[in-house]
C-alpha cells in the first residue's frame, strides 16, 4: 500500500488553502466528446512548482495534458501512461518550462474516457537547483516505470548539462534504476552502477555519449525497483550543469518575448533568440 510522505502532506495542507478553480462543470473526456479546454489567461498567476489538479469520475483508462498551440504538444513534465480509474483526481506539476507554454497558449486535458468536475491550480513546493525536466510524486516499487514525454526535456541544450538527478524518499541508495528510451534490449540507456549517490538523489554524470542518447530519446522511461527496502516516493527528474545566464531578469533591459518555434521554446530579447535554458539559438 502506498505511504503519504509527510512532505506530501504537508504539501497537501498548504495547497487546501490556496487552492483556485480554474475550471468547472461537468464534461465528459473521450477522443470522440474532446477534452476541456482552459484558455491562457487563466494560468496568469502561475508559478514554477505550482500544480493542476484534475478532479474525474468514472474513469477507465488514461489521462494527457496537452498546450494548444498549432501541434497541441504534450505539457512539459507531464506523464505517459498517467493511467486513472474509477473516481478520484490527478495532480500534475509545473515546471517553468510549462507554465511558460500554458501562460501562451492555454491547457486541454484529454483521454479515452472520463468525467471532469473541477480543475485547480494550487500552490505546492519548490523546485530543485537546475533545469526540471519532471517534478511531483511517483510511487516506487516493484520495476515502477516513470514515463516521461520527450516535450519534458527537448527545449534543453543537453550540451551544457554536466549530470542528471533522480531526487527520492528513499533515503537509501540500494534499489535499482534503468534509464531505458523502449523495451528493447539496445534501449537501455544507463542503470544505477553508473550513478552516484547524493544528498537525496542519485546522480547520472553525463558523457557525450549519454547526452546524445538522452537528447535524441523519443521519450525517458525511468524505472524503479525498491529491492529489499521499502518503496518510496521519487520526487524530481533534474539536470544541472554549466547552463549559460545570457537572459538578465534585471528590470532596466527590454522585456523578453517568449513563443514556441517549431515545438521549441524561444525567448527573444533584445532582438536576439534564445532556448529556454539562456543559450543563444
Amino acid at each position: 500500500m502506498k505511504k503519504i510522505s509527510l512532505v506530501a502532506l504537508f504539501a497537501a495542507l498548504v495547497m487546501s488553502v490556496n487552492a483556485t478553480d480554474i475550471w468547472t462543470g461537468s464534461k465528459h473526456v473521450s477522443w470522440d466528446d474532446g477534452g476541456v479546454q482552459i484558455a491562457a489567461d487563466q494560468f496568469a498567476a502561475a508559478q514554477p512548482g505550482n500544480l493542476i489538479k484534475v478532479h474525474f469520475t468514472g474513469a477507465s483508462d488514461g489521462i494527457e495534458f496537452k498546450v494548444m498551440n498549432a501541434h497541441f504538444d504534450h505539457l512539459a513534465g507531464s506523464r505517459e501512461a498517467a493511467w486513472i480509474s474509477g473516481d478520484g483526481a490527478f495532480e500534475q506539476f509545473l515546471t517553468q518550462t510549462a507554465v511558460d507554454s500554458l501562460k501562451a497558449y492555454g491547457l486541454e486535458i484529454i483521454g479515452a474516457n472520463f468525467t471532469c468536475t473541477q480543475v485547480e491550480l494550487l500552490e505546492s513546493k519548490t523546485l530543485k537547483d537546475g533545469f526540471t525536466v519532471w517534478t511531483g510524486f511517483f510511487w516506487a516499487d516493484e520495476w515502477s516505470t516513470l514515463e516521461l514525454y520527450r516535450d519534458g526535456y527537448c527545449n534543453v541544450d543537453l550540451a551544457y548539462a554536466t549530470a542528471l538527478r533522480i531526487y527520492s524518499e528513499a533515503n537509501r541508495s540500494d534499489f535499482a534504476i534503468n534509464i531505458k528510451e523502449n523495451w528493447d534490449a539496445e534501449g537501455q540507456i544507463a542503470d544505477q552502477s553508473a550513478m552516484t549517490a547524493g544528498e537525496g538523489y542519485m546522480e547520472l554524470a553525463l558523457t557525450d555519449e549519454l547526452r546524445t542518447r538522452l537528447a535524441n530519446a523519443g521519450h525517458w522511461m525511468i524505472q524503479f525497483n525498491k529491492e529489499a527496502g521499502e518503496a518510496f516516493n521519487v520526487t524530481d527528474i533534474v539536470l544541472v550543469g554549466n547552463f549559460p545566464t545570457a537572459i538578465s531578469n534585471t528590470a532596466v533591459e527590454s522585456k523578453a518575448v517568449k513563443f514556441f518555434e517549431n515545438g521549441q521554446l524561444v525567448i527573444l530579447k533584445n532582438g536576439v533568440k534564445y532556448n529556454a535554458l539562456g543559450a543563444q539559438l
